[in-house]
């Protein structure tokens, strides 16, 4: 990120299927000099999330990705407006499904993540350890 500690706000579309494509592309030019397998598990999680988000919670409200100061992780967080859904992790019943394993993809790739909730929202935020 070109400053440290900066926080980049991504404005997302209302109303239709985020547009994971260019997500990524604008975490890309978020994430110069922080190591391509960083940018790539950045680039998965924040996919997982966002995806998340969009399915189960009516949509995405805000994602955010920084560079804390004197951290070394990038941070992801994602926004809806459903904080009474909170996250978990489900059991997979069929090994074939093509769902189910975003929260088991974003705890393997983070080295924390969490849920915080207030005033009608909620966000879903991960840290990516900088390889």
């Amino acid at each position: 990120m070109g400053t440290a500690g900066a926080r980049d706000v991504y404005d997302l579309p209302s109303g239709s299927a985020p547009p994971l494509g260019k997500v990524r592309a604008w975490l890309r030019d978020r994430l110069f000099g922080v190591g391509l397998d960083t940018v790539a598990d950045t680039e998965l999680l924040t996919t997982e999330l966002v995806t998340n988000a969009h399915e189960h919670a009516d949509g995405v409200t805000g994602l955010r990705v920084s560079v804390p100061c004197g951290r070394a992780v990038v941070r992801v967080e994602v926004d809806d407006h459903r904080p009474q859904l909170r996250p978990h992790r489900v059991a997979k019943q069929d090994p074939t499904s093509p769902n189910g394993r975003g929260l088991a993809l974003v705890e393997a790739i983070s080295s924390e993540w969490g849920v915080d909730t207030g005033g009608g929202f909620k966000t879903v935020w991960a840290e990516i350890p900088v390889a």
